[in-house]
């Protein structure tokens, strides 16, 4: 791979594919767009391409801790004598990684590479080696999408080439090679996430929505949803918008059919509860009506003139501690003396 410079561009531009030179128009990357770096197995070699800008959310929601990290990545980054700072984003997914990792390369106002999937971890320092311009780049997932081990060289930027800010996102940090972890060199920073960290930004998120009671939902989503990602508030709160007119609607019964892991745990009923839901089932009665009844059973009063038990048929238990089964006792005890 040459890297003639002519009128001090390094690369020429193809259509939407931009190359190293030599050979067609001076190209220069350009600061905060985002490039495409893919491999082509047929050809054996990259696919490096234009693709516009980073797409971030209307409105973004900051954690303190996230924007503390970015201030003391971008600083770091600024003065670093390293050639490579490794940024790793770790933890459950939806919890708000990739956003930061788009904040990140946006504010470090370099031109921002997002390595494919298909791009082979071995190669990558022969791609940037030749780079003699500072760049942002961006692993997505990394530990799913590339063999770690095999980053390694990448990372340690031996070769002197321009500044690389390295920002890379995984799920399970235990799937990342433990030769960068517990290795600045490497990885400069960690930030993990964990799924209660969202717990900050709720109350605002919901109250942007529009929602007519902000506290019942913003409480009863802390308390109930297990994993608090930006996609599960989000799709909650809309489906609570959509139904919140239906007042025989609860948030209960909102979430109940939807695809999110809640901790409500159910009740277990007790005899008095589920005698009373047969004979609400049975009599048409509500069910407070049928467990007044029950109660008042068990209690040897009635609250009209025909027992709820009998309406159904159900006979209590026998009560072995029935003061006439004593006394009957008492009486075949003496016969027998």
């Amino acid at each position: 791979m040459t890297t003639e410079i002519k009128n001090g561009a390094q690369f020429i531009k193809q259509g939407n594919n931009i190359r190293v030179k030599p050979g067609g128009l001076d190209y220069d990357l350009i600061s905060g767009k985002v490039y495409d770096l893919h491999w082509d197995d047929w050809k054996s070699t990259y696919i490096f391409s234009e693709n516009g800008e980073l797409n971030l959310p209307k409105k973004v929601y900051e954690l303190k801790k996230d924007v503390i990290f970015k201030k003391r990545v971008l600083k770091y980054f600024e003065d670093a004598p390293t050639q490579t700072t490794g940024i790793m984003l770790a933890g459950t997914k939806g919890t708000g990684k990739t956003v930061l990792a788009k904040i990140l390369a946006k504010e470090s106002k370099l031109p921002i590479i997002v390595v494919g999937s298909d791009y082979p971890a071995k190669k990558l320092n022969d791609f940037f080696k030749e780079f003699n311009v500072p760049v942002c780049v961006i692993f997505d997932e990394v530990e799913k999408n590339w063999n770690t081990n095999q980053m390694l060289e990448f990372l340690d930027g031996i070769q002197a080439t321009a500044k690389k800010l390295v920002i890379m996102t995984c799920n399970n940090l235990n799937m990342v090679s433990e030769y960068m972890q517990d290795r600045c060199s490497r990885i400069r920073y960690l930030r993990k996430y964990t799924p209660s960290d969202n717990i900050e930004i709720i109350a605002s998120v919901v109250a942007d929505s529009g929602v007519r009671n902000v506290a019942k939902v913003t409480e009863f989503i802390i308390k109930n949803i297990k994993l608090l990602s930006i996609d599960n508030i989000i799709s909650f709160i809309n489906e609570v918008k959509l139904l919140e007119d239906d007042e025989t609607i609860t948030l209960e019964d909102i979430i109940e059919i939807m695809n999110i892991s809640t901790r409500l745990v159910s009740k277990e009923k007790s005899d008095e509860e589920r005698i009373a839901q047969t004979i609400a089932d049975v009599t048409g009665k509500t069910l407070e009506q049928s467990l007044l009844e029950v109660k008042n059973t068990f209690n040897g009063t009635s609250s009209d003139d025909t027992s709820c038990t009998e309406s159904i048929g159900y006979t209590p238990p026998f009560d072995f501690d029935n003061d006439s089964d004593d006394n009957e006792d008492d009486e075949y005890d003496e016969e027998d003396e």
